[in-house]
């Protein structure tokens, strides 16, 4: 009993509190933890069975415009949990499971880590949005917290070199520069424009899009901005039109993309367009509709093929649910600390975290993963797919073959 019910009365309770009380309650539960585990060392019958459950929170979006995402977060990591313990946890020490709901807000993601410092949480898989892992990577990173984000992809997360930081995700200036790559390998003859929503996320990209291409030789023929709530793009397909602009790499999100090709389509320019991971939203096919199809997405490799990924997937579509896009990256994620746990042999989160980044593979359901010193995959963790029309009128995306 001991051993799930923190777990469950957490994150119960979490996702539906304000951060108002987010502290004094967690802590309580840890002080009603704490003391039936001192009770349990006391009591002769108990005392060589006691081994105190290990935190381990999910933080995410579980709500607002990106809690499809919080959602497949939630259920990889709850599995990968529950796998987990099934097989006797952590040396006989069962993790529990807590699920918090950041919204996608840098502020209230502080909120959590601070917390998390305070009630000495020492494990997290998350964040989703770059800009809610990075400002919290470095509370974490004080409070002696590892962080593990299936989904994080900007850069700047590693870059700060925090010991505390790893990622099962990959890293935004890898997309940017195979899509430059595949741009001039696949449109050799075409005149190609960069175009970037004026975010860290978008000139990241398109930063390595661009620098890609010159080093090829085959400089862009256009570089411009829009901004980031922009929806009327008459001027830009007008310098498109003047430009001659073949191929497209846009380096923003879904949404954008979306109103940009239809609003390209309706005037006749029918152009290629190529867009990183922030384009993996169903809001690209519902504001682009059909003239969507044959765009190319830079994403992730589909971790549902993956031979390692076989009977995880099974079950989860038993349950009714498909893992797309971070379900499988945040079952990797509790996998990884896990791993860190047993080789380190202890649950301290710097040694954890030291074993994670010393270069053995560590099994996940994703493949075999090892890490550099900054906390990023070694291995490749990009591909192209493109939005193919299916028989019932459709899109999906499918892998580039």
């Amino acid at each position: 009993m001991l051993a799930s019910s923190p777990g469950r009365l957490l994150s119960k309770y979490l996702l539906g509190t304000e951060m108002g009380g987010f502290g004094a309650e967690l802590r309580r539960h840890f002080t009603l933890l704490a003391f039936g585990l001192l009770v349990a060392s006391i009591v002769p019958q108990f005392a060589a069975a006691a081994c105190p459950d290990i935190p381990v929170a999910v933080a995410g979006p579980m709500t607002g415009d990106w809690a499809v995402y919080g959602e497949e977060m939630r259920r990889g990591a709850q599995l990968a949990t529950d796998d987990i313990n099934a097989k006797g946890g952590i040396k006989g020490c069962k993790l529990a499971l807590m699920v918090l709901d950041d919204q996608g807000k840098p502020d209230t993601a502080i909120a959590i880590a601070k917390a998390f410092g305070r009630d000495r949480v020492r494990f997290v898989v998350g964040h989703y949005n770059s800009g809610s892992s990075i400002p919290a990577s470095q509370i974490y990173a004080k409070n002696n917290t590892l962080m593990v984000s299936p989904a994080s992809t900007n850069p700047g997360l590693t870059e700060f070199k925090l010991w505390n930081v790893i990622r099962t995700a990959g890293r935004d200036d890898v997309q940017g520069t195979f899509a430059g790559k595949y741009m001039v390998d696949h449109f050799a003859n075409g005149n190609l424009a960069i175009v970037s929503d004026g975010t860290p996320y978008g000139d990241g990209l398109a930063n390595k899009a661009r620098n890609a291409l010159r080093a090829k030789g085959h400089p862009e023929k256009l570089a411009t901005k829009v901004k980031y709530d922009q929806t009327d793009f008459g001027d830009l397909i007008a310098k498109m039109k003047a430009a001659k602009i073949d191929v497209v790499f846009f380096a923003g999100l879904g949404d954008q993309l979306g109103r940009l090709i239809r609003q390209d389509d309706d005037a006749g320019m029918h152009l290629q367009f190529i867009s990183g991971d922030g384009a993996m939203v169903k809001g690209l096919t519902a504001l682009g509709g059909p003239a969507v199809q044959g765009t190319l997405i830079v994403f992730s490799p589909e971790d549902r093929s993956n031979p390692a990924a076989k009977d995880v997937v099974t079950r989860f579509r038993a349950q009714g649910f498909e893992p797309e896009a971070y379900t499988l990256k945040s079952y990797a994620a509790v996998q990884v600390i896990a791993a860190g746990m047993e080789m380190a042999g202890v649950q301290a989160p710097r040694l954890v975290a030291a074993a994670i980044r010393s270069g053995k593979p560590i099994s996940t359901v994703v493949g075999d993963l090892t890490f550099d010193a900054k906390g990023d995959r070694r291995e490749p963790d990009v591909a192209m797919y493109v939005w193919t029309k299916q028989a019932n009128g459709g899109l999906s995306l499918e892998p580039v073959k």
